[in-house]
């Protein structure tokens, strides 16, 4: 067929024609994997991804159709590292040969990984990741949701945890698969009824056990991550080992390397709260021993002022008070009887002169009424004086330190008179005086004196 080609005619069309079927019809060409560096990447409106696959010396166009691409894991970009599974066309149109894709798959990641990274580049551009959205944990919870399988071993741990940490914590379980292509919805659904529920749980833990990232995954779906990001209650993503890292881990508001350690960062321990009790209780003792000796020194400190260690100076004060107002009762009661002596006179000089009996008979009578309102302003004034006098002689007597004595005190003097507050005053084999209600004792001190400790129990 060769020799008829080199001695025909052919139309373009005809050689590609030739090209394509020789192409095609190879085996080799049939199903062959091609590595190489994608550039030249365009996500046609039809859904085709049209590309060039290069390495260091050469480059081959390449297109897998929407029909095989919608099964990929991750989306394919310029620079990615790939391996394809393909067939080796003749594109008739252009002359142009080209690499048909059926399967790729990134070369030295898997595509899980690769989508991994995607949706959490993704995602963290829409500030779903984002400090600001933390929500910090309650400090002592009562009700705390677990979203996991009812029967790993990770409830168990976490119900363990709590209870030997803070027994007063509720563990409320919303089960829910943790594994397989449905355990996504049913992950979505268990944190939907926790925030629906009355009473309302303080936080919630979502996790599962280790496993390789496919057996993960369902954690890293982009509606159980969004789910996590939007819960209005705090959340501890407690997936995997310390080394597992899953999309969850990002959205919640704090991360926990195991279920165990999402237990223990949930609950406060009581161990540790029995130690700040304590602490909090000998400072109080300790504020109140101090409180106490601040009021005995106050209480020192007045009685050594003057209105105390000299009474006597505060009772003179008060009879001078005393006498200005017995001389202003003095006069107030003595200038109406004056104005009105001096009416009488003048009313008597008048009838004198004048002595018409009528006259004489009002005159008499406004001098009677005259008598009564003096009189009775006169009384009412005194009367007013005298509670004033009663009200400032009861001052008097309860100020008087004499009244004290009365109720079983007394006062210790020295021999010289000076009233004697420490017991340094009075020497041993002094002499003092003693003063009671009803007269005074000589007292002489034989030996020291003992204060008598005054103890606060608390």
């Amino acid at each position: 067929m060769s020799q008829q080609v080199a001695q025909s005619i052919l139309t373009v069309a005809q050689l590609n024609r030739f090209i394509k079927f020789q192409i095609e019809s190879d085996p080799n060409f049939k199903s062959c994997l091609v590595s190489g560096e994608i550039s030249n990447f365009k996500y046609h409106t039809s859904g085709h991804m049209y590309f060039t696959l290069k390495d260091e010396t050469s480059r081959i166009r390449a297109v897998m159709f929407q029909g095989r691409n919608r099964f990929l894991k991750f989306r394919p970009e310029d620079g990615m590292k790939v391996i394809c599974q393909g067939s080796v066309g003749v594109f008739e149109r252009d002359g142009q040969y080209q690499l048909y894709i059926d399967t790729m798959q990134p070369d030295g990641l898997g595509d899980l990984y690769i989508a991994f990274e995607q949706l959490r580049d993704r995602l963290q551009s829409e500030g779903l990741f984002a400090e600001g959205r933390k929500k910090s944990l309650p400090s002592y919870p009562k009700r705390i949701g677990v979203v996991t399988s009812p029967t790993g071993a990770v409830i168990r741990d976490i119900c363990t945890t709590i209870q030997r940490r803070f027994p007063l914590a509720q563990v409320i379980l919303s089960p829910a698969l943790v594994q397989g292509p449905e355990a996504a919805p049913t992950l979505v659904s268990a944190l939907s009824r926790l925030e629906t529920m009355n009473p309302v749980v303080d936080v919630i833990i979502i996790g599962r056990g280790g496993g390789s990232l496919e057996e993960l995954w369902p954690f890293n779906e982009e509606s159980v991550v969004r789910a996590v990001a939007n819960c209005p209650i705090p959340i501890i993503s407690a997936v995997g080992h310390e080394t597992d890292v899953t999309l969850c881990d990002f959205a919640a508001d704090i991360r926990a390397a195991t279920p165990t350690a999402a237990a223990e960062l949930a609950v406060p321990d009581k161990q540790e709260l029995q130690e700040w009790l304590d602490e909090v209780l000998f400072r109080s003792r300790q504020i109140v021993r101090r409180k106490v000796v601040d009021s005995r020194r106050t209480l020192l400190q007045l009685t050594t002022r003057p209105v105390l260690s000299r009474p006597e100076s505060l009772v003179d004060r008060r009879r001078q008070a005393v006498d200005y107002l017995e001389n202003l009762l003095s006069r107030n009661i003595s200038r109406p009887l004056q104005r009105a002596d001096k009416q009488w006179q003048i009313l008597r000089d008048r009838l004198q002169k004048v002595m018409p009996q009528k006259r004489i008979a009002d005159e008499k009578t406004v001098l009677l009424h005259l008598e009564q309102k003096v009189g009775q302003l006169a009384e009412r004034k005194l009367h007013r004086l005298n509670i004033e006098i009663e009200r400032l002689t009861s001052s008097l007597v309860a100020l008087n330190p004499m009244a004290v004595l009365q109720r079983g005190y007394s006062i210790l003097r020295r021999e010289d008179g000076k009233v004697i507050t420490k017991k340094d005053d009075l020497p041993i084999g002094s002499y003092g005086q003693v003063q009671l209600a009803d007269g005074s004792i000589r007292v002489r001190r034989e030996d020291d004196w003992v204060d008598e400790q005054i103890r606060l129990d608390i």
